[in-house]
């Protein structure tokens, strides 16, 4: 896989929920052994989290990593969807540590979120490569390289259901509006993997 800049140098935190994405990220850091670095999860007190939670659990125990647990620390807002307001309860969270934190954002997530910031009226956004601490280094890798590195390395994983809902509205762009955003423009992936190149000339 050829990631968005550089492999932090130092102690850092892997974001990991269990699934395929995250597991594909911390599978592709243990090739490297010097990566020096943590578990971090949060548990968004759903029951497919729960599964994710003991699954990591057992899964870090067994390589001797250190698993950072993260829970809900407030009601939600009613300004807020379940789905800021999960988002908001993670990355504080995430912010909480004092060191890089990786997560497993990848080119397919970039893809939704333009057509979701685009169908809302505003500008199209690209997910920046870093936010505070937090850094994306899968942003050039698309879902399907994922997939293959997943069943070549016979990866296990946990599957969110929650991820099917498309009453949530990255799960109805995903499900339901991509497939005609292909078939529109089959190359938006291509397109958007060289705007975020572009964007980030100084990390290349």
């Amino acid at each position: 896989m050829k990631i968005l800049g550089k492999i932090p140098n130092v102690p850092f935190i892997a974001a990991c929920s269990g699934g395929m994405d995250s597991m594909v990220l911390v599978d592709f850091l243990t090739h490297y052994p010097q990566n020096r670095f943590e578990i971090a999860f949060f548990n968004h007190g759903t029951s497919d989290c729960a599964k994710a939670e003991a699954f990591l659990t057992d899964w870090c125990s067994s390589l001797g990593l250190k698993l950072h647990v993260g829970t809900i620390t407030r009601g939600r807002l009613k300004k807020e969807s379940i789905e800021e307001y999960w988002r908001n309860q993670r990355y504080g969270f995430l912010d909480s540590f004092d060191c890089p934190v990786l997560t497993a954002h990848h080119l397919d997530d970039v893809v939704e979120s333009w057509v979701m910031s685009s169908i809302k009226g505003g500008n199209p956004r690209l997910i920046p490569y870093r936010r505070n601490q937090v850094i994306r280094p899968l942003l050039l890798v698309s879902k399907e390289e994922i997939k293959v590195w997943a069943v070549r390395n016979k990866l296990e994983y946990v599957n969110d259901v929650s991820n099917d809902d498309t009453t949530h509205l990255r799960n109805y762009v995903r499900h339901i509006m991509m497939p005609h955003v292909l078939y529109l423009n089959p190359g938006i992936h291509t397109m958007l993997r060289k705007k975020v190149i572009q964007e980030n000339k100084e990390v290349i």
